[in-house]
């Protein structure tokens, strides 16, 4: 595990916008985006299966784009659904919903997907970004199979635990968890960050980053840049507490 280091930050403050005591059901992993960083996340495994075995595990979306091997960040998660069966959850963010339009509708939204990323997660599957454009939906479909992308298309967009929430980017905090948009939860709103939550729920998220984990007013945020940091973030999250996981860059 040489160049990583874990991080444990407990919490006994609360924000006083928001005084909600933390009490999930049980305790629960939940990992910030990923973004193709297949060796980040391996090693933030490992910490997690030292320090907290055993816990189910919630992935906050956007394993794909941006870093090297979104291909392997999705045959670990795919495996780990099947090494744990009823302990996983992988919800889906905003890049694998553009991913999701570039294949249905690529003559509008695949260069938007390539632009955000997407070129990286083509050359992970061995598609070269310089495909051109009438042949690249097919081959695209083709690398991905069809499983994948069932998979991809069935992804959750929230998880809840208690009084805990999962989900990408959040939503509109001032509307009822179950009311909120899906366009909202994947890709965020204006008033996420700002807005004290009044329905007594926590949401643990990712979309929005972070230089470190961070725990205030309702939220706990997990996004800490992975694909250009080299630090991916994973909470521990129990009843009253919460414990903080992050990679450290090699070097």
């Amino acid at each position: 595990m040489s160049g990583f280091r874990q991080i444990l930050r407990h919490f006994g403050a609360k924000d006083q916008s928001f005084d909600t005591p933390l009490a999930p059901d049980g305790a629960f992993v939940a990992v910030g985006d990923i973004h193709g960083r297949a060796d980040l996340l391996r090693a933030l495994l490992d910490q997690v299966d030292d320090a907290a075995p055993g816990l189910p595990l919630v992935f906050l979306g956007d394993y794909i784009d941006r870093g090297p091997d979104s291909s392997g960040v999705l045959r670990i998660l795919r495996q780990l659904e099947v090494d744990r069966p009823g302990k996983v959850a992988c919800l889906s963010g905003n890049h694998e919903a553009m991913l999701l339009d570039a294949l249905d509708a690529p003559a509008s939204n695949m260069r938007i997907w390539l632009r955000n990323g997407g070129d990286a997660t083509l050359d992970s599957f061995g598609l070269p970004a310089d495909i051109p454009d009438d042949a690249l939906p097919d081959a695209l479909h083709d690398a991905l199979g069809p499983d994948l992308i069932d998979w991809l298309r069935n992804r959750p967009l929230l998880w809840q635990s208690g009084n805990v929430v999962a989900s990408h980017a959040g939503g509109d905090p001032t509307r009822p968890i179950e009311a909120r948009r899906g366009h909202g939860l994947l890709w965020g709103h204006r008033k996420f960050l700002t807005t004290p939550r009044s329905d007594g729920l926590w949401v643990v998220h990712g979309h929005y980053i972070h230089a470190t984990p961070d725990m205030r007013a309702g939220r706990i945020a997990l996004d800490t840049g992975a694909y250009r940091t080299g630090r991916l973030s994973a909470a521990r999250i129990a009843p009253g507490k919460v414990d903080f996981f992050t990679t450290t860059p090699a070097g």
